[in-house]
């Protein structure tokens, strides 16, 4: 075999693994999920993934390496974002496939679900059921992530908050309740809530970030 063949294909697969190395961490695809919702400072993705300040740091270092997230600096502050809309592509489509060919994948997500006990919807009909007036559609994202993006007619109530201000959702509306997708989980909890206080409700596992991206799914119901 030609040796300038050879030291080309290797030298192109040599670069191309660096993006396996940032994915290579169930950590990591974490915060890489988080940031398909918009950008977020270091302490932010701590906050939100549970990890000390020093790991994410360490974590987005590796991300950073491997040409998955960029920085830029907001008034004295560093902020992570995807490196381009390709890379939320990229793990959509990672997670797609993963219920796709993985049953553990599948079983933990019908086992949660049917821990949940609420129905669930798919993205497609949760988008045209919002078209409906006594239907609310209802954001529990952070207000930064909500106004940096959110499905058609959502209104947003912060995860933060939504215990404290639950109650003042009106009662004869069908409350459709989405958080970051379906690695999240909140959407269940909340739902689960709501049901139990007698709000007609639906959980949508879905996020911004697959509507935004065009990702296809198959219905939840």
């Amino acid at each position: 075999m030609d040796t300038k063949m050879t030291d080309y294909k290797n030298s192109l697969y040599k670069e191309l693994s660096r993006l396996t190395k940032g994915l290579g961490s169930e950590k990591r695809l974490e915060i890489l999920n988080l940031l398909t919702q918009g950008p977020k400072p270091v302490e932010g993705i701590a906050l939100a993934t549970g990890l000390s300040v020093a790991n994410t740091s360490r974590h987005l270092q590796v991300l950073k390496e491997s040409n998955l997230v960029v920085t830029s600096r907001q008034g004295n502050f560093i902020r992570y974002s995807l490196a381009s809309a390709k890379v939320a592509q990229l793990i959509l489509f990672l997670f797609d496939i993963g219920e796709e060919q993985l049953a553990e994948v599948r079983t933990i997500e019908a086992e949660y679900d049917r821990e949940a006990g609420v129905n669930q919807i798919s993205l497609e009909e949760a988008v045209k059921l919002s078209e409906q007036p006594d239907v609310l559609l209802l954001d529990l994202r952070p207000t930064e992530e909500f106004e940096a993006g959110h499905l058609p007619r959502a209104v947003n109530l912060p995860m933060a908050d939504f215990h404290q201000k639950k109650t003042q959702l009106p009662k004869d509306r069908t409350v459709i309740v989405y958080c970051r997708g379906r690695q999240c989980g909140y959407a269940n909890v909340a739902a689960q809530d709501l049901q139990s206080l007698g709000y007609p409700t639906f959980s949508l596992n879905r996020s911004f970030a697959d509507w935004k991206w065009g990702k296809n799914e198959d219905s939840n119901t």
